[in-house]
């Protein structure tokens, strides 16, 4: 099959001006003091775009923006217009359709900065925009690597400043997970406390199902919280599924009926295999077929 070349657009957001401007990415937009770049000083979503006859759907967006101005007010940046956001976003999406007519998915990444490091006295916030090409979610299985963290299950109420569940641009620790895995014949990491409790994967969410209930890590152990998740659960309350929020043992997860790691552009991919780098062994999960793909079409209707 032939590759299908790529042309991405992104916006220029003025804070200030509450204004944006469609641009092409691949010239030089960013200034080389931006703390965005060198200190990892800002905020993020990515949101998955898919385009459906004459219509196109930015999903979870209400959800993503949410956690945006939340991670706005952890950094201390001024609150994100939802207006001037939305129109952006969505500038954004039909510029991508224009120039790539076949596509079908994309996501956009929108990024909030807290401006250049050469303003010394009062800092002033600008964004923007890019999209990529993504094929579509597959429910694909995973075998995943846990990862101590390094961390303790009270981390985010004792050292707030850490910014724990803030979705910052600081990811070089997500990608280093990342690369260990796949270094090691994993597909993913699963970031877990030095006290025993599950985290998070370095892009995703842990869901596992104990019988008829579905359960997360509770986001107030220092974690993000999910919207892929998030989505997942108000439709299996629909179903009559139960659903919680709870810390969870590594000991616990090994016992699960089955498990995921979900997320906005990957969307529900069932673990199969846990591997545990202190001891070295593997731990198999059942892989539930038909909850997962009731999973991902709750997560491409939203």
């Amino acid at each position: 099959m032939r590759r299908m070349t790529v042309k991405n657009t992104a916006a220029l957001i003025d804070v200030e001006a509450n204004t944006f401007v469609l641009s092409d990415p691949s010239q030089l937009l960013l200034s080389l003091d931006d703390l965005a770049a060198h200190r990892g000083d800002g905020i993020f979503e990515t949101v998955l775009v898919t385009y459906r006859d004459d219509a196109t759907l930015i999903h979870n967006q209400a959800l993503h923006f949410e956690r945006f101005i939340e991670s706005a007010s952890m950094l201390e940046l001024p609150t994100p217009d939802p207006k001037l956001w939305d129109e952006a976003l969505r500038a954004t999406a039909k510029q991508f359709k224009q120039l790539n007519p076949d596509a079908h998915t994309a996501s956009i990444r929108y990024t909030l900065s807290r401006g250049h490091d050469s303003d010394t006295t009062v800092h002033t916030p600008h964004g923007w925009t890019v999209t990529s090409h993504v094929p579509r979610p597959e429910p694909t299985e995973i075998t995943v690597v846990a990862l101590n963290a390094g961390l303790t299950s009270d981390i985010a109420e004792t050292a707030p400043w850490l910014l724990r569940g803030a979705k910052t641009l600081s990811y070089a620790t997500n990608q280093a997970a990342k690369r260990y895995a796949l270094n090691n014949g994993a597909d993913d990491a699963l970031f877990h406390t030095s006290d025993g409790y599950a985290l998070e994967g370095p892009n995703s969410t842990l869901i596992l199902r104990v019988g008829d209930q579905l359960i997360t890590p509770d986001p107030k152990i220092g974690i993000l919280h999910g919207t892929t998740q998030r989505c997942i659960f108000e439709n299996a309350s629909k179903q009559g599924l139960l659903t919680q929020y709870s810390n969870v043992s590594m000991d616990d997860l090994g016992k699960a009926q089955a498990a995921w790691l979900v997320s906005s552009i990957r969307g529900c991919r069932p673990i199969s295999t846990i591997v545990t780098t202190a001891s070295d062994t593997a731990t198999h999960i059942p892989v539930d077929h038909d909850l997962t793909e009731h999973m991902l079409q709750w997560v491409l209707s939203s």
